[in-house]
């Protein structure tokens, strides 16, 4: 680790173990970095003490695995780790102690020669393959991260969020890393492999010789990252003039958007970088010591086409007529004179992981030419780009939100919008609107709420007057269960504009989540007169009167929206279950053939299993089920669907081993979602549930006794309690929990089909 300014607080520090701690010199997001004493080996060593306020699982898991990654590492280039302390209040890395600067405050107050900052690349790279070759992925290289100790040599540090990967396989995990010098993929939070560092040792090489961001100013995180994934870079000829092509080959293939075009081996670019090296000596113009500076355009004054590289936008920049000196002679006199350091351009702002996310994710935008084409070519749209057409685009795609793609197309049109006009409010709302969406049908990850919030904070303070950011503060509010604040948010878009439908829907989605039922019910009545073409407010009437068990107002409802979009599958779902709760299985059947002829998904193969499952048709029932977890028909994150199918493997000879896996599985996938919704009655039954199938009285009693004081009213909630009950031998609580059941409208034919309910219902004569 590196040293830094001392710590400001002079009492004697402890010792943990044989190390005595010296002083502090060195803070991060996790930990505090000490200068300590091995006195067993009478050594200097770093010591990383996780801060105690973050004593929680997911930060001591993370802290480990940093200690277990590291110590697959052995290598000159890459920060060394000697021991790991691990006791009841402290965590610790013992780690070589790197007497020297970061990369970055390096270059802010040291000339470096071009050989020489190549020289770091071809070290940095060494050390990179070396860990991608024992499967890990670094996932954020970025200057802060690479420590140069006092005899030149460059290290890689700080591994915290780094992965171990397969590479047979892809990583996809939550964004993570510093924004500015992330991968496109790692920044949408897709798979990513090994090739991500490589854009990042990509960016990381272009602020080395050019001594600028690839993708411009770096200041505005959202800007940054809309650039990094969608913008061509900068042509490095702009900032360095006197680059040759290799140099500008070997970052045009780092920087490519495509990762199939970045080179297929790190030992290979860091024998690139090697031979860059020897070249700088040889060209004198290269071996210049201010070389890797960039120059205002406004300096120099003769217009010179760059080289081209299909990575890079085509500009033109400037030289200098007057000078008859090397073009590496000018740029170092054009320093002298306004005392420019070398270090200028290089990002400079360090960010924790867990805020950078919040405006990460956007996707690839048209633009005249992109590295995603690879060519120099510049393309003709199909028609003239129109920022009225775009935005209206992206509204019509986030009213059908529930249609595969279209959440999609609503983001494409936002970010055309944006790439255009980088600070339109409005298409930043429209985005906040996409992310809350995705949240809501992503499992519920936690980065598309970041991601959301973040977009409606920017469309207000962009434009505090426009009805679509108030929508998109409302509608984040409302997911965030703050219904109070999500109406006045929701009543001020109504203020600006009174006949703007998306405030309306959100409206009425609030009072529903809040359990206002009437005032919801008014409201979408309202909506279907105002907005007659707006299936939604009656998907939303029907789902407050099934909340009601009033299930024929429900299937009115119902039949109201698919009349209204006949290709809306969700809503043959939901008019199936008001049917199935009438007792007419036939009829629900017959809806849920329908919407699968339009399309599949979730709903409907979970709804066509259940109805199977009533029927006794366990094998048919576990073919639905497997459809509504598969990537390709159903969801595969989906919970529900997981247990729905170890409910029906466990009644299907030699499957029982493949239902507890299944149970599992739901279980794992509810846990997060009742960690973030700890009140929800809903999710707490269903958690009861699983752990009664996987036998765990411990954690499900509790859990019962705690849902059924917080619903009293819920028939759901009641007959879930009541089979897990019986499930755990508590045949008493069961019956009460069943009997009251019924009384609050759960229709008797689901009970009878239950065959876990069977014995019950044998001796008891109940039911």
């Amino acid at each position: 680790m590196t040293q830094a300014t001392p710590d400001n607080n002079t009492a004697p520090l402890p010792r943990l173990g044989h190390y005595q701690l010296q002083q502090c010199i060195g803070r991060g997001g996790m930990g505090l970095v000490y200068r300590a004493r091995d006195t067993r080996l009478e050594r200097e060593v770093a010591i990383k003490c996780l801060r105690t306020e973050l004593f929680e699982a997911h930060y001591i898991e993370r802290f480990k695995r940093e200690a277990l990654l590291l110590a697959k590492l052995n290598h000159p280039n890459i920060v060394q780790i000697y021991d790991f302390i691990e006791e009841p209040e402290q965590l610790a890395l013992v780690m070589e102690l790197v007497d020297g600067q970061n990369l970055h405050t390096y270059l802010r107050e040291h000339i470096v020669p071009i050989a020489q900052r190549l020289q770091w690349l071809a070290q940095i790279s060494e050390g990179l393959a070396v860990a991608h070759d024992a499967g890990i992925i670094h996932r954020d290289l970025k200057t802060e991260n690479i420590l140069i100790n006092k005899r030149g040599q460059a290290k890689i540090t700080d591994l915290g969020i780094a992965k171990s990967q397969d590479f047979k396989g892809t990583l996809t995990d939550h964004v993570a890393g510093s924004y500015c010098s992330m991968s496109p993929e790692q920044a949408l939070g897709e798979a990513i492999t090994f090739k991500s560092d490589l854009f990042s040792l990509g960016i990381l090489a272009y602020q080395l010789l050019c001594g600028a961001h690839p993708f411009g100013d770096t200041s505005n995180k959202l800007q940054t990252m809309q650039r990094i994934i969608s913008h061509p870079p900068t042509s490095p000829q702009q900032h360095n003039p006197d680059l040759p092509a290799e140099f500008i080959d070997l970052l045009g293939q780092l920087l490519s958007k495509d990762p199939e075009k970045r080179p297929d081996n790190t030992h290979w670019v860091a024998a690139q970088f090697e031979k860059l090296k020897e070249l700088s000596w040889r060209d004198d113009s290269l071996s210049d010591d201010t070389q890797a500076l960039a120059m205002p355009v406004a300096a120099l004054n003769k217009p010179v086409r760059t080289q081209d590289h299909p990575t890079f936008e085509t500009r033109f920049v400037a030289a200098n007529k007057m000078q008859p000196a090397s073009r590496g002679q000018r740029i170092k006199n054009y320093l002298r004179e306004n005392k420019i350091s070398a270090g200028v351009g290089l990002c400079s702002i360090l960010i924790i992981a867990a805020v950078a996310v919040w405006q990460l994710s956007l996707k690839q935008l048209p633009s005249e030419q992109t590295a995603a084409d690879e060519t120099t070519e510049t393309n003709t749209p199909s028609e003239p780009y129109s920022q009225a057409r775009e935005f209206n685009k992206g509204l019509e795609a986030l009213k059908v939100y529930d249609r595969p793609g279209s959440l999609e197309d609503a983001e494409k049109s936002f970010n055309t919008i944006l790439y255009h006009t980088p600070n339109n409010a409005a298409a930043v709302a429209g985005l906040s609107l996409v992310y809350s969406y995705r949240f809501r049908g992503d499992s519920e990850d936690p980065i598309w709420m970041q991601k959301a919030d973040a977009s409606a904070q920017q469309a207000l303070q962009l434009n505090s007057q426009l009805a679509l950011a108030h929508v998109a503060l409302g509608q984040l509010l409302t997911f965030k269960s703050m219904y109070d604040k999500a109406l006045a948010a929701f009543e001020q878009a109504l203020k600006f504009e009174p006949t703007n439908v998306f405030a309306w829907r959100g409206k009425v989605l609030a009072l529903h989540s809040a359990q206002r039922y009437d005032e919801a019910i008014q409201l979408a009545q309202q909506g279907l007169k105002q907005f007659p073409q707006e299936r939604f407010f009656a998907d939303e009437l029907g789902g407050i009167y099934i909340a009601q068990n009033n299930y024929k107002k429900a299937e009115d409802a119902f039949r109201l929206s698919i009349q209204l979009q006949p290709d809306a599958v969700i809503s043959y779902a939901y008019l199936s279950w008001a049917l199935t709760y009438q007792n007419r299985s036939d009829e629900a059947l017959q809806v849920l053939q329908q919407g699968l002829q339009i399309r599949s998904s979730e709903q409907l193969q979970g709804n066509l299993g259940n109805a199977l499952f009533l029927r006794g048709d366990y094998v048919g029932a576990a073919a639905a089920f497997e459809a509504a977890v598969s990537p390709s028909k159903g969801n595969p994150n989906s919970h529900l669907a997981w247990a729905n199918l170890a409910d029906t493997l466990r009644w299907i000879p030699g499957r029982e081993l493949e239902a507890q896996k299944a149970y599992q599985k739901a279980r794992d996938l509810l846990t997060p979602l009742l960690e973030r919704r700890a009140e929800d009655v809903t999710l707490i039954s269903r958690m009861a549930l699983y752990q009664a199938r996987l036998n765990d009285h411990a954690q499900a009693k509790p859990m019962l006794e705690r849902v059924i004081a917080l619903a009293p009213k819920s028939a759901n909630v009641h007959f879930r309690a009541g089979l897990a009950y019986e499930l755990l031998g508590e045949r008493d609580a069961a019956i009460a929990a069943l009997t009251k059941a019924v009384e609050l409208g759960y229709p008797l034919k689901l009970i009878q089909a239950e065959p876990d309910l069977l014995d019950l219902r044998r001796a008891s004569g109940s039911f």
